[in-house]
This record gives structure tokens, sequence and C-alpha cells, in this order.
């Protein structure tokens, strides 16, 4: 029901979740995207109609909150196709029955093929099959004015390289 609409406004569905809030009422969270990511007019926008919408067609019999947001920076994965663009990143994984003895990996998406998620957790490849996954979410890395100082200073030794490199030539 709210794909079209959102397709109007040039934005997308990431996902549906329905469940408790943390005030204990029921909650459905509507995630949405877009090319350009989201904003709070775009979430408050969709808020709006959605609200309207669902009450209308009565589509949910109890009292409930509806949430709408950005999927965010430590994004949930609903489909298996939203991770593509994400190989390389850090994923938190956890699976619906242990394999290999653990429920839980953390490390780097590497690869989607077919119906699994290849990460590697401490240098070792895990094949996770995409209907054993129960939850799988980004994991953002905040820089630490550390890690800008080491950027700074590559930046400068390329920049330094190249200078010397032309002036060679």
């Amino acid at each position: 029901m709210a794909e079209p609409y959102l397709e109007s406004l040039g934005l997308s569905l990431w996902g549906l979740e329905f469940g408790a809030s943390e005030g204990g009422y029921a909650a459905l969270r509507v995630f949405i995207d877009g090319p350009n990511g989201v904003d709070v007019e775009d979430c408050a926008r969709v808020s709006r109609q959605l609200g309207t919408a669902l009450d209308v067609e009565d589509l949910i019999a109890a009292s409930y909150h509806l949430e709408v947001s950005s999927p965010g920076l430590e994004r949930r994965f609903f489909e298996l196709s939203q991770l593509a663009p994400y190989v390389g990143g850090e994923l938190d994984v956890t699976l619906a029955q242990p394999m290999s003895g653990r429920k839980r990996f953390k490390g780097t998406l590497t690869a989607v093929e077919d119906d699994a998620l290849i990460v590697t957790c401490e240098g070792v490849p895990a094949s996770l099959p995409w209907s054993q996954v129960a939850k799988a979410k980004a994991v953002y890395r905040f820089e630490t004015p550390e890690d800008l100082k080491v950027k700074a200073r590559k930046k400068h030794i390329s920049k330094r390289d190249k200078a010397a490199s032309s002036d060679e030539e």
C-alpha cells in the first residue's frame, strides 16, 4: 500500500517491522529511503499520508503506533538484494539457528552469492544462507580524531608523491 505513494515522492520502501515499541504498545515501523537519503519532512509527510490510509483501510485491528524513519547508518537489511552495495562494509548478522556452533557473525561482507551472503569474520569466510538470517545490519564506524590525522597524512604524502613524479617528467 505504501510503495506507490513512496514512488510518487521519489522514495522507496526499505522495510517494515511490526512489534512492540519502547512503551509496550504495538508499533508499525516503516523504513523509507531515497537516492539522496530522507529528511524529517519526508518522514512526516509519509507518516501523515500512510497513517490516514491505514486508518481508512483499517488493516490493523489493534491499537498501534506508526513510526516512519530512515533506515539510518546502521541499517537493518530486509532483503538479500539490499546487500550488494554494501560489499566491503562491516555487518552484524544473527542467524535463526546456530551454524558451526554460533548464531552471531560480525565481520566484513565480502560477497553476495545466489541466496547467501559471505561474511569474513576473523579472517575466515562464512557462507550464511539468507533463509537462516534472523537479522542483518550494517555496522558504522565513526572516524576518531586519530583516524582523521592518519587520513590527512596519507593525503599529504600522496600529493607530495604526485608532485614529485610530475617534476621528474
